[in-house]
């Protein structure tokens, strides 16, 4: 996100918070004015012209007065008190504008309300725990423009999150409010991941009901009824996280060198690193004699995109692609 669009955002909030103040200088001003020259004009003493007598007052609002002081009862009156009404406005225009820029909580917090504004096409997470940071910190390593949403302060994953430069907003994501001030009507996508099912089913539909587009992710704790609540509920994806890890940690404990586990179709697949043992076959050959795909080859500590042309060497590690229950079959003809 360009840094002068949110150097112009802060600009106009400013201008916004300093607005009543600057209005009131003006309004005062003229009223003083008027007040005055018809204060001297019945006296018979007015002299200068209106826009000489306006700069008088003004610079009496700011304790820079150009002017003598007056003899007339009531032009001496506005010259006592507009000292006082330029110290209230004075002060008012610095509360305003120094609480959102210079108390850190007030200052973090108008950050995270610009930088949502200016978003477009971004994605929203909702919860900070253990699902939610991870999703956020993948998003942001895919450097996709992400939002956060958390209920708590004390949330333990919630520095970590602000260290990596993400907007997170404070508050209930069942309020339309605090939904709503994420960018969720012009967001991508929204990731419920909070650790309650109801709050996750109501965050959906409160999404989808703001943004019909919106592409919905749902965590629920249980997977039946994340599979029943979807369908119903037409969502684009709900999951849950014990039925995502499971097939993983059942091959961990079986097998070194897995990665990561995932199910297609019923069938649980597996990438796993495995050590070659022997020279003289290319990509192309593995992947011809053996049921798996080379996803990358890992070489002297560096990561390479897998060829169908190239050599494999002793020693050298592949990271393959297989169905679970080939993977002890492609380790033993590897190794």
């Amino acid at each position: 996100m360009s840094a002068l669009r949110i150097r112009l955002a802060i600009a106009r909030h400013v201008l916004w918070r300093l607005g009543p103040p600057l209005i009131a200088v003006v309004v005062y001003t003229l009223l003083a004015t008027v007040l005055v020259r018809w204060d001297l004009s019945r006296a018979g003493l007015l002299t200068g012209d209106f826009q000489q007598s306006a700069y008088g007052i003004y610079t009496q609002l700011f304790f820079e007065p150009t002017e003598v002081f007056p003899v007339t009862p009531v032009a001496r009156t506005v010259f006592w008190i507009t000292p006082l009404v330029g110290v209230i406005l004075i002060a008012q225009g610095v509360v305003k504008v120094g609480a959102s820029l210079f108390d850190l909580a007030a200052r973090r917090e108008l950050w995270v309300r610009i930088v949502s504004e200016q978003m477009r096409d971004h994605v929203v997470v909702c919860g900070l725990g253990h699902v939610g940071y991870r999703v956020v910190e993948e998003l942001h390593r895919l450097k996709q423009p992400v939002v956060a949403l958390e209920r708590r302060e004390d949330e333990s994953f919630l520095h970590e999150v602000r260290e990596l430069g993400v907007p997170v907003h404070l508050g209930d994501a069942r309020r339309d409010e605090v939904l709503a001030a994420t960018g969720i009507a012009r967001a991508r996508a929204v990731v419920c991941a909070t650790n309650d099912d109801m709050v996750n089913v109501e965050v959906a539909l409160d999404a989808k009901r703001m943004n019909p587009s919106i592409r919905v992710i749902m965590r629920m704790f249980d997977q039946r009824l994340a599979r029943k609540v979807g369908g119903a509920l037409e969502l684009d994806e709900s999951f849950s996280t014990s039925a995502l890890a499971a097939p993983l940690v059942a091959i961990q404990a079986t097998h070194p060198g897995v990665l990561s586990a995932y199910r297609v179709a019923g069938a649980v697949r597996v990438t796993a690193e495995i050590e070659v043992g022997r020279d003289g076959s290319s990509v192309a050959d593995i992947e011809a004699s053996l049921p798996c795909r080379v996803v990358a080859r890992l070489a002297s500590g560096a990561h390479l995109a897998a060829h169908a042309q190239d050599a494999v060497s002793k020693g050298e590690r592949l990271v393959i692609d297989v169905a679970a229950g080939d993977l002890a079959k492609v380790r033993a003809a590897l190794a």
